[in-house]
């Protein structure tokens, strides 16, 4: 298989499942961690590697693998390759055109890159349907991609993984812990530190993606990226505090199906490797009764996250998640660096998206990219005035 994003933790159990796996590794790829990448190419000895960074170059060890460098290093690098299943686990905006190249040379995406659909899912959608008429195919998005979130993996398990598609869903539902400030008091939300962002009660994940669990744009984010791959605007989302129940559905006779497991990425990496050695060969950390106690389900308190109000406009207008998404990342760079506070998230961002609510839906890459910067011009000129 190939790996983009090796050494982020979506990475790192990927080769840890490849490897149990027995599954050769034909490429790798990997951002500004040189020290982990030099041990994974010696590790797996993958044919073809990719850093981001050219100044990283006199860092690699390459040993015999063959060497890419950059953005179109790395799309070389995808035409180099003879593997069927690529993993895009590269984070935010810059993984797009990674998703994009991999469908275009007709390969199997693992999807951890989540913006790639909330940012061109309307381009990705035609470009399967596309590929469906050229080679009189019928195949729809999700045999194409295979998503490897958590609550995608679970309402793909629950809809298709058991053979269960005789019955139709009215609602789908994925659930969020909360964040780092789900028990923060509301008054004291808009001056919370970074250092209190970052403590997520229930994930260690990466710093960006705590942020967005805190703000609840990693949820908005889910909730588009559901509506393109189930193709439904009938979504919605709980926190559940255990992390336990990942997604759950209602099917129309009133009944529900809900996907229960520890938190761990391993499970629905190990799906989109190999379905049947996941099913018959491959567990993870195994659930007692005990643990059903520590449920717990709350609405989403939109005072406490401001930005969810803002769900169903990004449901009808799913085009809109190009600006949630420029806004979003310009903002997560600047509080990292602590110059901007908390509150600016959901101040900069609820007027980007009310400023832009009744703009057309590019229809192609360059339109998105247009569009992304008039978005990061308008949120500079925002934060110029808080």
């Amino acid at each position: 298989m190939v790996i983009l994003g090796s050494t982020g933790s979506i990475g790192l159990n990927a080769l840890r499942v490849a490897k149990q796996f027995n599954i050769q590794i034909e490429a790798l790829a990997c951002g500004s961690n040189i020290e982990l990448f030099n041990q994974q190419i010696k590790q797996f000895k993958p044919k073809f590697i990719a850093i981001s960074n050219p100044n990283n170059l006199e860092l690699l060890e390459s040993n015999d693998s063959i060497v890419f460098v950059g953005d179109d290093g790395i799309l070389s690098m995808l035409e180099s390759c003879k593997t069927h299943n690529i993993l895009n686990a590269v984070i935010g905006f810059a993984g797009l055109k990674f998703s994009l190249k991999i469908l275009d040379l007709q390969k199997d995406l693992i999807l951890a890159n989540k913006e790639s659909l909330v940012i061109a899912g309307s381009i990705i959608f035609n470009k399967i349907k596309q590929q469906n008429h050229k080679n009189n195919a019928k195949q729809t998005i999700l045999d194409r991609i295979f998503p490897i979130d958590s609550e995608h993996f679970s309402l793909w398990s629950i809809l298709y993984g058991h053979k269960n598609t005789n019955k139709n869903f009215v609602n789908l539902y994925i659930t969020a812990s909360g964040g780092a400030l789900r028990d923060f008091a509301i008054k004291d939300l808009p001056n919370a530190k970074l250092c209190d962002v970052l403590s997520h009660p229930t994930w260690n994940m990466g710093k960006k993606i705590t942020i967005d669990s805190a703000t609840l744009v990693n949820k908005l984010y889910e909730i588009l990226e559901a509506c393109w791959l189930f193709d439904t605007k009938n979504i919605d989302a709980l926190i559940e505090r255990s992390s336990l129940i990942h997604a759950f559905v209602e099917f129309e006779d009133s009944s529900f199906q809900a996907h229960i497991s520890h938190a761990d990425m391993c499970l629905p990496i190990a799906y989109a490797i190999d379905p049947n050695k996941a099913s018959n060969e491959f567990h993870i950390k195994k659930l007692s009764t005990k643990d059903f106690v520590r449920i717990n389900f709350q609405e989403i308190n939109q005072d406490r996250y401001p930005l969810w109000r803002y769900k169903n406009l990004l449901l009808n207008k799913p085009h809109l998640g190009i600006a949630l998404n420029a806004s979003n990342e310009m903002l997560q760079d600047m509080f990292l660096r602590e110059e901007i506070p908390f509150c600016a998230f959901w101040k900069i961002t609820s007027i980007v998206l009310e400023r832009f609510e009744d703009i057309g839906s590019p229809q192609t890459l360059q339109d998105i990219m247009l569009f992304r910067e008039e978005v990061i011009e308008l949120s500079k000129f925002l934060i110029k005035k808080l």
